[in-house]
């Protein structure tokens, strides 16, 4: 008897145990049919889920049980037959999730600082998206309207919201740089080139140098790499090309003060459009230390459309083509893929602005000149 008794308590213990490396997922989805499959996966070191768990619902619910983390890890659900696929996070807390089964994107998971922290994440963005879609609606009435004062109104509307919107990501980051969601934030801001180089590096300082290094901070530390091509805040990548009388001419020889990079074809009609800014420009701060090296995109048969276009729209400063359309060598390693496309450098060669046209490169440049 008292062996039993001693065999049972060893049961309890046990049990005890195991239950204290554990946490309960709990999730309730009215609707559902019986025995339909949920999928628990969690993500490997490439970021791509695998399945751990094959969950079923009965009576509108299911429950599971997950190992602790001493670190937040990221979980999903996998509701196959419906394509769709959920968040949430893992810590050392039950999880509860009350699901609408036809709206399963709106679920929100409580158990955990970064469940809760990923729900306030996600009710901003869903206001961006609110906004956003509400701002596109707007346009495409403009549009049909044929009224060109709201379209302009409606285009820099959605400018302003963009930039909102990254503004309130970055500050995100910024301010919970040892969560989880910020660094896969970070990285998929990377991936879209909405942060440069200098920033990472900022919010990867602020990260707490004691906590492991999950899949996604690794991912951040690899795919920063990217960065560091032509992006505001790095170096210009050097490059050299043969300008209209076979020279060789290079970044290096054609930098001044302020210099712009002018990536552009003579068959781009936009270039052409914008040529008669950049010449104002030109003329305006050339004798202030202005300088302006062209890459022409043309094809291999149009060297000669290519030095019309020189002459016709008076662009009198450096000009370097290797006459391959896209597969120029420097717009491949400026990460050219539409055209007109600028990049504005200091007298290092440091990228200082891109992309800037009309009105905007005229100050720009102006300001650039003024604080030397």
């Amino acid at each position: 008897m008292r062996f039993l008794s001693l065999f049972l308590l060893v049961l309890i213990l046990q049990s005890c145990q195991d239950r204290s490396k554990t946490i309960t997922f709990t999730g309730t989805i009215p609707g559902a049919e019986d025995k339909s499959k949920v999928y628990f996966q969690k993500v490997n070191e490439n970021n791509q889920p695998y399945d751990v768990d094959t969950l079923e619902v009965l009576n509108g619910s299911f429950t599971f049980d997950i190992d602790k983390v001493k670190e937040a890890e990221v979980g999903l659900l996998n509701f196959r037959n419906l394509n769709v696929t959920l968040v949430f996070f893992i810590e050392d807390k039950n999880i509860e999730a009350q699901f609408d089964y036809n709206n399963l994107y709106g679920t929100n998971f409580s158990g955990g600082k970064e469940n809760e922290l990923f729900t306030s994440f996600k009710e901003r963005i869903l206001e961006f998206d609110k906004r956003k879609t509400e701002n596109q609606q707007a346009m495409n009435e403009a549009r049909n309207n044929m009224s060109n004062q709201d379209i302009v109104r409606l285009q820099t509307e959605a400018a302003i919201l963009s930039n909102d919107e990254q503004v309130f990501k970055k500050e995100f980051i910024d301010k919970n740089s040892n969560s989880i969601i910020a660094m896969m934030m970070l990285n998929e801001m990377i991936s879209k080139k909405e942060v440069t180089l200098s920033e990472v590096e900022s919010y990867l300082k602020k990260r707490d140098s004691n906590l492991k290094e999950n899949v996604f901070y690794r991912l951040v530390k690899v795919n920063m790499e990217t960065l560091r091509g032509a992006n505001i805040g790095n170096m210009a990548p050097p490059f050299s090309g043969p300008d209209p009388d076979g020279n060789i001419i290079s970044l290096q020889d054609a930098l001044g003060k302020v210099t712009l990079i002018d990536f552009w074809a003579s068959w781009c009609r936009p270039c052409r459009v914008e040529n008669p800014n950049v010449v104002r420009v030109h003329n305006q701060y050339k004798d202030k230390g202005f300088n302006i090296i062209s890459v022409s995109l043309d094809r291999p048969d149009q060297r000669a459309q290519w030095l019309k276009a020189i002459e016709d729209d008076k662009m009198d400063w450096y000009h370097v083509s290797n006459l391959q359309f896209w597969n120029d060598p420097i717009a491949r390693e400026y990460g050219v893929r539409s055209i007109p496309a600028t990049f504005i450098v200091d007298e290092t060669g440091k990228i200082v602005a891109k992309n800037l046209r009309g009105p905007a490169l005229g100050r720009k440049v102006g300001e650039l000149l003024s604080n030397l």
